[in-house]
């Protein structure tokens, strides 16, 4: 009897990973395909505070400078990407297409550095 309680154990377990693998597997065939994500995220960033903890950090990077320089920034723009229930689809298309100098520009008051801009632009744009 004992042996037949393993191979039961064993069966359930591999039904289990398979069921697991078939669900990541239809979320695989979507990646990369354009317009196919669940949803979207706007990721934003209280400049105040992010400030207060660079400072405190000690974080003096040329980004940081550009945001807590001169200018006064309330909320910024961290991203606007396509997101899955499970993960988001990143760095699809490498090298990625360079986004033209005149739209990161424009961009310029809603995210406080172009190296912000690009970043996001890698990871989330192409």
């Amino acid at each position: 009897m004992p042996r037949l309680d393993t191979i039961s154990r064993f069966l359930i377990s591999a039904v289990l990973v398979l069921c697991g693998a078939v669900g990541a597997s239809a979320q695989d065939r979507r990646q990369n395909a354009p317009g196919e994500f669940d949803f979207y995220v706007l990721s934003l960033s209280w400049s105040p505070s992010f400030c207060e903890a660079a400072s405190e950090r000690g974080n003096n990077s040329r980004g940081t400078q550009a945001q807590c320089g001169g200018r006064p920034y309330s909320f910024v723009v961290h991203g606007l990407w396509p997101q899955y229930e499970r993960g988001f689809p990143e760095y699809c298309q490498r090298p990625s297409p360079r986004l033209a100098r005149n739209i990161m520009t424009s961009m310029l008051d809603l995210m406080p550095a172009p190296g912000l801009i690009y970043n996001e632009w890698d990871k989330h744009g192409t």
